[in-house]
């Protein structure tokens, strides 16, 4: 007898909260769609409202304590110095690596033009002389084309494997 109680008291409460949700649906559809359509609106306007905010706690840290101030802009210069320095370094050492390349290009042009050193022929030396493969050997006759046979495609009604 309770079980049946409890039963019919949670399905009153949940039409009780249904008829509450449908009677306002049509606000609760407009409200969401409100929302959508001014999200970006609203998302500009706090984010210009708490770049004011930091901009007024900035300057008020700054102007309470100029040392603080003065501390960080030093802090900023040598930590743009060193930078500075370090990409002149690397354009040092490209530069250098890049007249190091048209060096030896010059070099390899002068040596190519007097004869000095010839190019290169194909098929020279020992490696023409020696064969990798056996004697008469033919890939498409002989013992070693038995070696592998394509597997069924599907089984047959039988044993299959």
């Amino acid at each position: 007898m309770e079980g049946e109680t409890v039963i019919i008291n949670s399905q009153s409460y949940l039409s009780m909260i249904w008829e509450a949700i449908a009677s306002v649906g049509w606000y609760i559809v407009g409200v969401v769609v409100l929302s959508i359509w001014m999200y970006p609106y609203l998302e500009e306007k706090y984010k210009s409202w708490k770049q004011k905010k930091d901009d007024e706690e900035y300057s008020a840290k700054y102007h309470k304590n100029p040392d603080v101030f003065e501390e960080r802009m030093r802090a900023v210069e040598a930590a743009r110095l060193r930078l500075q320095q370090k990409y002149l370094e690397e354009a040092e050492r490209a530069k250098e690596q890049e007249e190091e390349r048209k060096k030896l290009k010059q070099e390899q042009l002068k040596k190519l033009l007097n004869g000095t050193e010839g190019g290169n022929k194909l098929g020279t030396g020992e490696s023409s002389n020696s064969s990798y493969l056996r004697d008469e050997y033919n890939p498409l006759m002989g013992e070693s084309s038995q070696g592998y046979r394509a597997p069924k495609r599907s089984c047959c009604g039988k044993k299959c494997g």
